[in-house]
This record gives C-alpha cells, structure tokens and sequence, in this order.
C-alpha cells in the first residue's frame, strides 16, 4: 500500500528547500531541452559565474554564452552537447565573457540524464578562472625565456640585410609573447615606418593591412594633440602599456587600418617598447594581446625593453657594415659582369632548349607538325571551342596509291614527293591559327580554327587542287597521271558533347568516301 499523498504545503515547503540548495550549490546547473537547445531551466550560481541573470540565461543557449573564438564558439559546443545527447558524458573548458569586460573560464560537465521522467541534457559547472591565470602566468613565464634565446639567435651574426633578423623577431614575440606583433622604424624623413607585421592565428593575415598601404606614422611627445602609441613612445623613449583597456582605448593607440583585426580578436592589452641606442630611438615595437590571453604584465614589458634595445643596437650595426661595404663596389661590378655572362649563356641553353622541344615537335621528313603536336593542339582548340561556342574543322588526306608510288619509283622518290605535298601544304594553311600536320605515313592532316562549313569544304577543295597541280608523274595511279590526294573532312560548332576524338572519327569517315567513289575528290561524312 502507498502511504497517504503529501498535503500541499508539504509539496511548497519541499520544492522551496529543492530550490534554496539548488542556488546555493556552489557549481553552476542548467539544464537544456534536447531537441531545441533551449535552456529550460539554471540555477543562480551559473548566472553570478557570466554575471546574467536566471531570467537572462533562460533566454539563451548554452552555446551562446561562448567568447565567440575558436574554439569556444556555438559551433564547437554544439558538438560537444551532441556527443553528451548519444550518451557519452564530456567535461571540457569554456571561455565566457563578462559584463565587467573580464573574461571567465568554466569547466562544464555535460551528460545526457531522466528529470521527472523525460531525457534532458545536464549541465554543470565550476569555475576555474583563478587556476587558469595561474596556468597561464607559469606558460608566460616559459615563453618569455624562449623569445630572449630566439631573439637572440636570431640577432646573432646579422650583416647588413637585417630585414630577416625582423622577420624572425616579430614571428617570435607573436607567437611566444602575443599576439599582433608590428615592428617600425624611423626613417630618414623622420616618420616610423611599418616594416614587419606578424600575428599567430590562422586566418588572421586577412583582418591584418598589407604594409604598402600603411601611411608613416609622426612622433610626438604628451601633450595637448600628442601622438598615441608609438609615435608617442618614439617620441618620448619610454615604453607603454595598456591592460585590459576597453576596445576604445585600444583604438585610439593603433591606426585605424589595424582596428578589423582589434575588433575581430577582441585585443584588450597592448605593449609598445622603443628601440633605443646611444640615446635616440631608432624605431618602436608594439605587442597587442586579445581572445582567452592574459594582459600583459610589468615582466613582459621588461623582457620587450630588453630585445627591442638589443634589436636597435644589431640594426645600428648592421648599418654601419651596409656603409662600410661600398668599399667592395669594384668587387660587385665584377660579380655582375660574370652574372651577366652566366645569363647570356643561360639564355643560349634555353634557346637551344627551346629549338630541341620544337623538333621534338615536328616531323624529321618534312617540317611539319608530327602525330604529337598534332593530338595536344586538337585537344586544344577543341576544348577552348568549347569555352566559346566556336566552330572547329579537321582535314584528313591520304596520298592516293603511295605505296605503287613507292614500288614504281623507289622510296628516296616517295619521301620527295611527301615533301612536294608538306610545302604546298604550308602555302595552302598559312594562317596562324591553321595546324597543316603529317599524321602518318601517306597521311596528312589540318585543323582549321574558326572554319564554318562552307570555309572548310573550300580549303579541303584548295588542298586537293594544290596538290593535283604539283603535277608528280604516277604511272601507276589508277585515277590520273599525276600524284593526287583523297580528302575528308569534318567541320562542327564546337558543344559540351565534342570531343578530339568525334572530329578523327567523322574526318576519317569522309576520307573513306572518298577512297570509296573513285578517289581525288572530297567528301564529308553523312
């Protein structure tokens, strides 16, 4: 038997107890429908972690509350939510921005549970901010120490082309120190100049401006109208930083072709040192951090003073030796007439190169295009016809009863006569885009770009009578007395459907015809 049901009050005061525990956990809990996402219900703890309130929170997804970068995006928490839903409880780290401006670090538990009697998704969370900063305040420390020894290495033995010593440097300082990292130096006229720019995140470069279009900047000193960022610490000589600065404060210390990339990576810390040595600033180097990264602190800005100073004193250097090498000017001129030797005969190998490729290309009898040159230009014209929609023609001619030429008058008078046939051939197709070719044998072969039909049956016609003119004696030919040709041809606008292939097979059919009604005549294939 079941005992007597709870009387109303009871229920009142038990779901109150339920829910006096249920906010004063000291983990976060929300729960999520399954199908939807939707948030059905979070308990007050979870709101104080992202500083929203329950009825806030109640209106939002989980994957929502996410700092926006990968990898904590909508995106990626779907992901895990779906992983959780087929039954396999997951625990992973969560970046959530506060209204402060701070940014909170949650370890969330996920997993599929039964709540009166219906599958919800549970969510629970700790939050781990304080072991965070602390993590990342022992990683920063590692890799201060690993920029000194690369910025070091890379100093090491600079001569006067310091441009990769740069490169190098500011690659380093993003990676190891972060994020945006932009090198300037002073130039002549006075004004910085944007050397290098380098920054760690795939995909960045493309909120980044390219160097050609970033105008110099002025230095300048404190002051009514001064100069932000580093014009303003090349002009004083002491170094700046900005931490956990609202976006607005960031702006202002960075040119406006820089502010994509500040928004995008929501950059809330900046650091400018100058690079000093014997008493001037030679240029500036400006660090700016953003995402899930700490704020720069007084020991990142110490170890910058101490490789921007050790930057400015290599670059000094490295322009004295540039100056100190016109001395070696008789030296370079010598190297470059020796270099222009080496071109000259690199130039007469290319071109006997480039005589070689084109024998390859031709038939060693009689000049024209052989079988392989003439297979890549048809694949050629037929596949831009079929781009353009234009109209393509293929000849095929086969040298009537050669091989009773060949037997009747010897093979040194057959190889004359198929060079009597290729140089009315080239007179014949003299245009540019005209490919006459000797396909084999007795066998000769044109494509005609952009023939209609009327066109190509009249260059087949040009190229049976040329050849019937030349007037070779053929004692033994059986439709004239002098050597004659059988010509087919094919002539299409070029479509979808046309292949290389359709042209050879069409051509040599109108061939056949000919062949077939008594020879030395043209033909078209029904």
């Amino acid at each position: 038997m079941t005992g007597p049901s709870p009387e109303p009050n009871e229920l009142y005061l038990s779901e109150q107890r339920f829910q006096a525990i249920y906010d004063s956990v000291n983990d976060g809990i929300l729960i999520q429908d399954l199908e939807s996402g939707a948030t059905l219900d979070v308990n007050r703890r979870f709101g104080e972690f992202l500083g929203l309130s329950q009825q806030r929170l109640l209106g939002m997804e989980l994957a929502d509350t996410g700092l926006g970068i990968w990898p904590y995006t909508r995106e990626v928490a779907i992901d895990w939510a779906m992983k959780a839903i087929e039954g396999e409880p997951q625990t992973f780290d969560w970046l959530c921005p506060h209204p402060s401006g701070q940014l909170v670090w949650l370890e969330l538990n996920m997993r599929r549970t039964n709540i009166g009697g219906v599958d919800r998704l549970l969510v629970t969370a700790g939050n781990i901010t304080a072991r965070k900063r602390l993590e990342m305040e022992a990683t920063a420390r590692l890799k201060r120490a690993e920029a000194q020894n690369a910025v070091s290495l890379a100093l090491a033995g600079v001569g006067p082309d310091y441009g990769t010593a740069l490169k190098l440097i500011a690659q380093h300082m993003s990676s190891s120190v972060g994020d945006l990292c932009i090198l300037d130096l002073v130039g002549e006229d006075g004004l910085l100049h944007t050397e290098v720019v380098s920054q760690p995140y795939i995909g960045g470069d493309a909120y980044l401006p390219l160097l050609r279009n970033l105008a110099p900047t002025a230095t300048g000193v404190l002051g009514p109208g001064a100069l932000l960022g580093a014009g303003q610490v090349a002009g004083t000589g002491q170094s700046l930083r900005l931490e956990r600065a609202t976006p607005e404060g960031i702006r202002e210390h960075l040119p406006p072709a820089y502010h994509p990339y500040l928004d995008h990576f929501r950059v809330h810390s900046l650091l400018v040192a100058p690079m000093r040595t014997e008493g001037s600033t030679i240029g500036t180097i400006t660090l700016a951090k953003g995402g899930s990264s700490r704020a720069y602190s007084m020991e990142d800005e110490a170890t910058l003073q101490s490789l921007a100073d050790r930057a400015a004193l290599t670059i000094t250097n490295a322009r004295l030796y540039a100056r100190n090498l016109e001395q070696a000017e008789a030296l370079r001129r010598a190297n470059q007439e020796l270099e222009r030797r080496v071109e000259e005969r690199t130039a007469e190998l290319e071109d006997a190169n480039a005589r070689l490729q084109e024998m390859a290309m031709q038939d060693g009898l009689t000049g024209l295009a052989n079988r392989r040159r003439f297979d890549a230009v048809l694949e050629s014209e037929v596949r831009r016809a079929r781009r353009t929609g234009g109209w393509v023609a293929l000849l095929l001619g086969d040298v009537d009863f050669f091989k009773k030429y060949n037997d009747h008058y010897g093979h040194m008078a057959g190889d004359e006569c198929l060079k009597a046939v290729a140089k009315v051939m080239r007179e014949v197709f003299r245009r540019a885009d005209d490919l006459p070719a000797r396909y084999g044998g007795e066998e000769f072969a044109v494509i005609i770009s952009g023939s209609t039909p009327e066109q190509a049956a009249f260059s087949a016609q040009m190229f049976r009578k040329a050849v019937e003119s030349l007037r070779i004696p053929h004692a033994d030919s059986s439709v004239a007395e002098v050597v004659t040709i059988s010509v087919g041809y094919a002539v299409a606008q070029v479509s979808a459907e046309s292949s290389p292939a359709w042209f050879i097979s069409r051509a040599d059919e109108g061939l056949y015809i000919s062949k077939a009604n008594g020879r030395n005549r043209v033909s078209l294939a029904d």
